[in-house]
């Protein structure tokens, strides 16, 4: 009998029936796995604002001009020329500085005369050679062969004396120098005869033409040079800083005046997140000074940040005026900012951005998404619609409340109750 076949067949009858019981125990051990966990939802939400928050509320600031430029010359160099000082009012185009030109104006002489000579060797390259120089070139062929012939004698003479001893090594190392430089120059003369006589080959052509053009460049580039070497002034405005004299060897990028356009005023101040939806339908800003006590200024809004400061939670919203004509408004002066709504024409009510209102499944009537902040979920609150704005924002009355939170994004994803994590605006 084989027993080492039938010790084989129990031990596979024995794994067969060991895998297929431990199988069994996986598959029913699958269905008591605890369910994972739904994973946390990131929305973008806004704060719920009331038209009436707005009118009362004073938001301060400091203004600046609208251009504020430190400028700098974009070469090295002697500053010969400083026309300007602080409180000095240029027009767009004056000159506020200028260094000393005649290394630039040197070096663009230069890289226009190589251009010159290479523009024209190379039209003498495309011509090929005149009469008279391939006559002169046959001469000198002529020249060369007969020094060659010369030197060629020379040196046999050489290689029969040193035979005999009776030259130095040091002439016979002359004499082979003479003969094969005389051929170098042979074969130089023979190339500048086959040049003249079948012209320039296309290679040495398309070679001289992209010296050129490298030259061009050079040449293009020793203009900006010069150029640099004169600063003027890129918008009209008023001197506020100079950091340096004449007659001082200035760096590229060294700072040497500032200039700013008082033109127009900017004011900067931060509204609070429950505003900042109100801030476009504001029909009149107005701004005062500290320093011109009893007197108003009309503004426009020009810029509304899209984010909000980790630290304040309020965002930057600017407001531009034109510069007085009785009176000058400088860099640095304190302002207030005030926005007036026109209520009439909201309704009473609370503002919300239009994205954030749906339809639910299954019914008309409107819903938002509002975020608990301690539990960090939503839940769906119906509201009324008032009126649509032009801008977007919708005006809605029951249901929500100023400073709460409501979903402006991916509202149709959400289910009632789910976890959420708000989003900065800007993320």
């Amino acid at each position: 009998m084989n027993f080492q076949g039938l010790r084989c067949t129990m031990l596979h009858r024995s794994i067969g029936i060991s895998g297929t019981v431990g199988l069994l125990l996986l598959i029913g051990g699958c269905g008591e796995v605890d369910a994972l966990p739904e994973p946390v939802r990131p929305v973008r939400a806004a704060k719920v604002g009331s038209k009436h928050a707005m009118p009362g509320r004073q938001f301060p600031g400091r203004a600046e001009a609208k251009q504020d430029v430190e400028m700098s010359f974009q070469v090295s160099g002697l500053l010969m020329d400083l026309p300007v000082d602080v409180g000095t009012e240029v027009k767009q185009g004056d000159i506020i500085g200028a260094l000393e030109p005649q290394d630039f104006q040197a070096a663009l002489a230069m890289a226009e005369g190589n251009l010159a000579r290479e523009r024209s060797n190379l039209l003498a390259m495309e011509r090929g050679a005149r009469p008279e120089e391939i006559q002169k070139l046959r001469a000198a062929l002529a020249e060369a062969e007969a020094l060659h012939r010369e030197s060629i004698s020379a040196h046999q003479r050489n290689v029969r004396l040193i035979k005999e001893q009776a030259a130095s090594q040091e002439d016979f190392d002359r004499s082979l120098a003479r003969q094969e430089r005389n051929a170098a120059q042979v074969a130089s003369v023979k190339e500048e005869l086959n040049i003249g006589l079948m012209g320039a080959r296309p290679e040495d052509l398309d070679a001289k033409r992209a010296e050129i053009r490298a030259l061009e460049a050079a040449v293009a580039s020793a203009k900006n040079q010069l150029n640099y070497a004169t600063l003027k002034a890129p918008f009209s405005g008023r001197v506020a800083a100079r950091y340096v004299d004449n007659f001082q060897t200035v760096q590229a990028k060294q700072p040497v005046v500032r200039l700013v356009d008082l033109s127009k005023i900017e004011i900067t101040v931060q509204v609070p997140e429950s505003l900042i939806t109100l801030v476009p339908q504001l029909r009149k800003v107005v701004c005062r000074f500290d320093a011109f006590a009893g007197k108003e200024f009309e503004c426009e809004v020009t810029k509304i940040g899209s984010e909000a400061s980790q630290v304040t939670r309020t965002y930057p919203v600017t407001v531009q005026l034109d510069q007085p004509d009785d009176l000058s408004i400088l860099p640095g002066m304190a302002a207030t900012v005030q926005g007036l709504i026109d209520v009439d024409q909201v309704d009473d009510g609370w503002i919300v951005p239009a994205n954030a209102v749906f339809a639910s499944e299954g019914n008309d009537r409107s819903s938002v998404w509002i975020v608990d902040e301690s539990s960090q979920t939503v839940s769906r609150q119906e509201v009324e619609i008032l009126r649509l704005m032009a801008d977007g924002l919708t005006v809605v009355a029951d249901g929500i409340n100023e400073g709460s939170w409501v979903v402006t994004a991916g509202v149709h994803s959400l289910r009632e109750g789910q976890q959420v994590k708000l989003l900065q605006a800007g993320s």
